[in-house]
C-alpha cells in the first residue's frame, strides 16, 4: 500500500462508484443500497427513489445522476428531478457517465446479466433532453471521460479489458480506436479519472488497485488498495486522488483480511515515490 494513501472515510458502501467533488465534500453512489454517499467531514447517507448509477457534473450546470432509463439532475444531491425516458433495450439499463467540456452527456449502458456485445452509448446534449443511442456493441462501458478539448470520448469496457477512444463527431461518434488493454495489471477496468496531463487513474475491480495510464496507453505503474474491488476515482485536485471501493460478493474472510473494503481512499501524488 502507497504511504500516501489514507482511509477517509468508512462508509461500507456495497458498490461505491462515480466519485465527484461538491461543495468542499465528496458526493458518490452506492446504488444497490439504493443511497448516495456525502462525505465533508462527516458521512451522510441520502436515500433515492430509484438506484443512481453514476454521477457527472457539466460545466457551470447541475449534478446529473443517470437511473435506469433516465438522466435526473439536482442541485445539491438530496432533491432530484428526472428527465425523459431513454429507448433503453430489454434487459439493460444505465452504467456510467461523462459531461463534456460543451455541457453534452454521454451514457453508457450495459446488460443487467452482462452478455457480451450488448453494452451500448448514448448521448443527450442536456439533462433535460432524451438520450440517443450512438455506439453499440460494447461490453460493460465503465470509467468515461471527455478529453478536455472536446475531441474524444473514452471508455473503459470491462469485459474486453480494454481503454477506448472515440472521436467525437458532433453528436455522433467515430469508430474506436484501442488506448491500452491492460496488460499485466491484476483485476478488471472499472472507472477511472483523468489527470490535467492526458495520463488516467483506472480502479481495478479485483485487483486492489489504481492503475496509471499514459495518454499513450503506456501503464506506468498502479497504487496498492487495501480492499480487492476499486470501483472508480476522481481528482479533487491536481495532485489528490479520490478512490471509492466496494465491498460487494466479498466473503467474510476477504471482509476480515480487508476490512476497509466499501470505503473512500485518498492518494496525495505529489508524495509519491
Amino acid at each position: 500500500m502507497a504511504e500516501c494513501l489514507r482511509l477517509i472515510c468508512d462508509a461500507k458502501a456495497m458498490i461505491g462508484e462515480s466519485p465527484l467533488q461538491i461543495d468542499g465534500g465528496i458526493l458518490w453512489t452506492d446504488p444497490v443500497q439504493g443511497a448516495l454517499l456525502r462525505f465533508d467531514g462527516a458521512l451522510e447517507a441520502i436515500p433515492t427513489e430509484t438506484p443512481i448509477w453514476s454521477l457527472a457534473r457539466p460545466p457551470q450546470g447541475p449534478i446529473v445522476g443517470a437511473s435506469d432509463d433516465r438522466l435526473n439532475q439536482s442541485g445539491d444531491g438530496r432533491a432530484w428531478r428526472p428527465g425523459p425516458r431513454a429507448d433503453v433495450a430489454a434487459g439493460c439499463r444505465f452504467n456510467d457517465m461523462a459531461a463534456g467540456p460543451d455541457g453534452a452527456l454521454w451514457i453508457g449502458m450495459m446488460h443487467r446479466g452482462t452478455l457480451a456485445t450488448r453494452g451500448s452509448l448514448y448521448r443527450a446534449a442536456s439533462p433535460e433532453e432524451t438520450p440517443q443511442l450512438v455506439a453499440t456493441g460494447l461490453g460493460v462501458p465503465n470509467g468515461m471521460k471527455v478529453s478536455r478539448d472536446g475531441g474524444k470520448l473514452f471508455v473503459v469496457d470491462t469485459l474486453t479489458r480494454t481503454l477506448l477512444a472515440y472521436p467525437i463527431d458532433g453528436a455522433g461518434l467515430g469508430e474506436p480506436s484501442i488506448v491500452t488493454d491492460f496488460m499485466g495489471v491484476p483485476g478488471k477496468p472499472d472507472g477511472m479519472a483523468m489527470g490535467d496531463d492526458g495520463s488516467f487513474r483506472v480502479a481495478m475491480w479485483g485487483g486492489g488497485c489504481v492503475a496509471h495510464v499514459g495518454a499513450d496507453g503506456a501503464i506506468l505503474g498502479w497504487d496498492d488498495v487495501p480492499a480487492p474491488h476499486v470501483s472508480s476515482a476522481c481528482f479533487v485536485s491536481p495532485t489528490r486522488l479520490v478512490i471509492s471501493t466496494s465491498r460487494m460478493r466479498l466473503s467474510p474472510a476477504a471482509l476480515a483480511a480487508s476490512p476497509a473494503s466499501g470505503g473512500l481512499f485518498a492518494i496525495d501524488l505529489e508524495v509519491r515515490t
